[in-house]
């Protein structure tokens, strides 16, 4: 039994790590769940010098997550598989928050270099949350566990149990109060919600369910993919990003686009 599994697994690994870095242009293909952590594995062995592992959450990384540290084809095949792995996600939030999908995700891909940086893989902080200045992540939501890291001072990020709990804390942070002043409404379409969620530790579309009467749906009019970006992109709070600007972020748009394009062609 034991020789039949690990044949089995051979004969996957074998057949994936052909179909992982096949030529770009076969983009029609299925992806396993964690499709990112399957190609960072695949990469162990054979361009170990590559990735590293954490051992306390069982996940590999970029040792260095750069472009011109990765070998063109293979960056692609990363970012259309982050792309699966996030995109539904993303859609749901952007719906029931009222913002623009693709901004969302090329957050994420720009903050996490594609689902593959040590801090994402660590702490499935995917947006580069850190812990100061919202105590509300900790009181309301019982996010409360941080890590240390360097950035380039020292700062405590938040810890989350997966993608979605972060992108949700994600939306809360843009929808905070120094950020939606930027916004044309001021956020007058989002903030009941935003401040339900902050009392009572749940997504609004759950409280029917729960005996309150908040709307399940917020409507239809979508802040657009510049409002959006207008929450953070450029403010004066995002000061340690670097080479972060509105042009840039417009940049990661397009290369969500590509992605988009290539894995649902």
């Amino acid at each position: 039994m034991c020789l039949k599994t690990n044949c089995l697994f051979l004969l996957f690994s074998i057949s994936y790590c052909c179909h992982v870095f096949a030529d770009t242009r076969a983009q029609a293909y299925s992806y396993p769940e964690d499709s990112v952590q399957a190609i960072l594995e695949i990469l162990s062995q054979t361009k170990p010098k590559l990735v590293d592992f954490i051992p306390e959450t069982q996940r590999w990384y970029l040792t260095r997550p750069r472009p011109d540290a990765v070998p063109e084809k293979i960056l692609v095949q990363i970012q259309d598989a982050f792309y699966h792995d996030i995109n539904t996600a993303c859609r749901l939030y952007a719906w029931r928050y009222l913002l623009n999908w693709r901004a969302l995700v090329a957050k994420a891909a720009r903050e996490s270099f594609w689902g593959t940086s040590f801090l994402c893989n660590r702490t499935f902080n995917y947006f580069g949350i850190r812990a100061k200045a919202k105590p509300w992540i900790c009181s309301a939501f019982d996010f409360c566990a941080s890590v240390e890291r360097k950035d380039p001072k020292l700062a405590a990020f938040v810890v989350f149990p997966d993608f979605e709990s972060s992108l949700w804390m994600f939306i809360h942070t843009i929808y905070s109060q120094h950020y939606l002043e930027r916004l044309p409404d001021l956020g007058s379409r989002i903030m009941g919600a935003i401040e339900f969620e902050r009392r009572f530790g749940f997504h609004y579309w759950e409280g029917f369910e729960r005996g309150f009467t908040f709307p399940q749906e917020l409507g239809s009019q979508y802040y657009s993919i510049e409002e959006t970006l207008a929450t953070w992109s450029g403010h004066e709070i995002n000061n340690l990003c670097v080479d972060c600007s509105r042009e840039s972020d417009l940049h990661w748009i397009e290369k969500v686009n590509r992605a988009a394009e290539r894995v649902h062609p």
